[in-house]
């Protein structure tokens, strides 16, 4: 039988695993409703316990890599009914995971806040892989306590004994979810196993997890999202050397991803990530057809800014009058006036 949560040894093996995790809960609302079939994020399916219900209303994350490792800092917001609650998250290699810092993400906030320009309007009056040797249980490769959660990284290359060992670490997850944890397997990703330990459900905020593992690319696992029935929404802060594209693993544009900001971010408070900042919005109406797999980010054609600027109109004029339209007038009344005077002198000399 799998090693349960706690007391399991950590251990590291070398042939195709996964790292798995459960519970990245963050910025928690209670919300009592009724026990449902968990619903998946956008970066991951949702596992509570037994008779419980969860979902994920916020997800914001900062995606950055340096020598050949890639960090991922998550933030989260959910709804939960009980004490227990989970998440998915897949990484191609194993993770090692660790508390973020809420002060990354009011900074970059404040980094992506854009430059006020006022544009003077005088014509309106208002402004407009590693692996497992096949056939095994997960083994636990390492155990860390986070204070309110803890996680365990596991290595498995058998979805069914995955989704039995999650079972019976008391995480359920939904059968859309659970078919599609062989597509990791089979990739020889890694799982990290991350549970809330809290004694009442979740009301507040926590700080955000932080993943890093060993990448030669930038990546974010989504596609276990394609489980999830309600609409996805995640906000991505992508940093690298350069401006970057975003589109699913199997090359399919994101159609649904906007950039909503592009700029060098190099000596700003956020500069310790990375060169280049790139603001991602994905929106996905339908999850089940427009999610085609995980993200990859590549270097754009250019590194043209984007969303630095907000232009605000600043209406001209004089008691309510646009000075546009008034000049117009007082040119108007100049002309009638001048008009007058030649007609006057026109009349006395006839």
């Amino acid at each position: 039988m799998s090693p349960p949560l706690d007391g399991s040894p950590t251990r590291r093996r070398r042939a195709g695993a996964i790292s798995v995790v459960i519970g990245c809960a963050l910025g928690l609302l209670l919300a009592a409703l009724p026990a449902v079939p968990a619903a998946a994020c956008a970066c991951g399916g949702v596992a509570p316990s037994p008779g419980s219900q969860v979902a994920v209303n916020e997800e914001h994350a900062i995606v950055s890599r340096a020598g050949g490792v890639e960090q991922i800092d998550l933030l989260l917001g959910m709804l939960s009914t009980d004490t227990q609650t989970g998440l998915i998250f897949p990484t191609p290699t194993p993770a090692t995971v660790t508390l973020g810092d809420r002060a990354d993400f009011e900074a970059l906030d404040r980094v992506t806040t854009p430059t006020r320009v006022e544009d003077y309007d005088p014509w309106t009056t208002r402004g407009d892989g590693y692996g497992a040797p096949a056939g095994g249980a997960p083994q636990v490769l390492a155990d860390v306590d986070l204070g309110p959660i803890r996680a365990v990284t596991l290595a498995a290359d058998d979805a069914g004994a995955l989704s039995t060992w999650l079972a019976d670490n008391n995480f359920v997850l939904p059968d859309a979810v659970s078919a599609l944890l062989g597509s990791y397997v089979e990739r020889g990703w890694y799982f990290v196993a991350m549970k809330l330990t809290g004694e009442a459900p979740l009301e507040g905020d926590l700080d955000p997890i932080r993943f890093t593992f060993d990448s030669d690319t930038l990546v974010y696992p989504l596609e276990l999202s394609r489980a999830a029935t309600d609409p996805q929404t995640v906000r991505l802060y992508v940093v690298d050397d350069h401006r970057q594209v975003v589109a699913f693993d199997d090359h399919h544009p994101v159609d649904t991803a906007s950039v909503t900001w592009a700029a060098p971010v190099t000596g700003t408070e956020v500069g310790h990530f990375g060169d280049f900042l790139t603001v991602f919005d994905l929106f996905f109406p339908d999850p089940g057809s427009q999610i085609t797999g995980d993200l990859t980010f590549t270097d754009d054609t250019t590194d043209a800014t984007f969303g630095t600027e907000v232009h605000v109109s600043v209406p001209l004029g004089i008691f309510g009058i646009p000075l546009g339209w008034l000049l117009i007038a007082l040119g108007g009344i100049l002309v009638l006036a001048v008009l007058l005077v030649v007609g006057m002198v026109n009349t006395k000399h006839s």
